[in-house]
């Protein structure tokens, strides 16, 4: 599927398929002031607000996230009796369960607060072959935290002295980011119809933040997702009983891809370019559901 297949005519009708999402008059209900405690290119702890209305009325006790990234929207939102939290990126996935346990979070809080980044500490660090689940997971974050937009595929050296959130603040986000996790949260590294098609005896509502069809994938992620995922992950949606909330670019082929759900459109602010230059910019994105 490429823009070239769509009709001038199609591409009007599909148009008029998308609904402006307004949430002028939305009123929120209280959401957890839990920051994540990695950084994501296309993170949407900001656009959560855009987010919020879609399960703010809705009853369920089950959440589901096939495509993690840095969790978001899962630290944002009011805890369920049930969470499941997948990703395939390994690392990323290895890094969440060492934060949710009890005994290796103290440790890695201890071992966070000693650091003093720098360019050349960097360097060295993404040199180091870790030895076991949790080397890797301090490794992993660390990285994180001090690279450019915390991009992990090449990452660059992208820590500020002043801007950056600083070494002492880590820790507080890594203690906030345990209590959410520990409890009744089921963390995976499965493919993402292996999430949606699991079965449950409660409601589900389930939020999906795939890479964006129109993503540099060589640039922002270290798992790259073609565009038969993105069919594939659009049938698999269009079979499940679930709710889901789900966010994509705003292009027409998305839209062809989704003209059987509800599609709004809405802009809300980004920044995931690797470069010092780069200011952040308005994004067009979509918001897909089908209830």
């Amino acid at each position: 599927m490429t823009k070239a297949s769509l009709s001038k005519n199609n591409r009007k009708l599909l148009g008029q398929k998308v609904k402006r999402l307004d949430i002028t008059n939305f009123k929120s209900r209280g959401v957890d002031k839990t920051r994540p405690f990695l950084r994501y290119p296309g993170s949407k702890y900001n656009a959560s607000k855009y987010i919020e209305p879609f399960w703010t009325d809705l009853e369920f006790e089950e959440y589901r996230e096939p495509f993690l990234g840095s969790g978001a929207v899962f630290f944002k939102m009011p805890k369920k009796k049930i969470s499941i939290l997948n990703d395939v990126d390994e690392e990323l996935i290895n890094c969440f369960k060492v934060v949710s346990d009890k005994a290796l979070i103290k440790r890695m809080k201890n071992d966070v607060f000693k650091i003093n980044p720098s360019k050349e500490w960097f360097e060295e660090l993404k040199k180091s072959t870790p030895h076991d689940s949790y080397q890797r997971a301090l490794r992993y974050f660390l990285i994180n935290r001090t690279a450019y937009s915390g991009i992990m595929n090449m990452p660059n050296w992208g820590f500020h002295k002043t801007k950056s959130v600083q070494p002492n603040k880590w820790s507080e986000r890594l203690e906030k980011s345990f209590e959410k996790l520990k409890d009744n949260v089921e963390i995976t590294s499965l493919h993402f119809k292996e999430i949606i098609e699991q079965k449950s005896n409660k409601k589900v509502w389930m939020f999906i933040d795939p890479p964006y069809f129109n993503a540099d994938q060589k640039r922002a992620y270290t798992k790259s997702f073609e565009i038969q995922d993105h069919i594939l992950l659009e049938n698999t949606l269009r079979k499940t009983k679930h709710k889901f909330c789900l966010t994509y670019d705003n292009c027409s082929e998305v839209i062809e891809l989704y003209k059987w759900a509800n599609i709004f459109e809405v802009e809300w602010m980004y920044h995931t370019a690797n470069s010092r230059v780069t200011t952040r910019k308005k994004g067009k994105e979509l918001i897909i559901t089908n209830y």
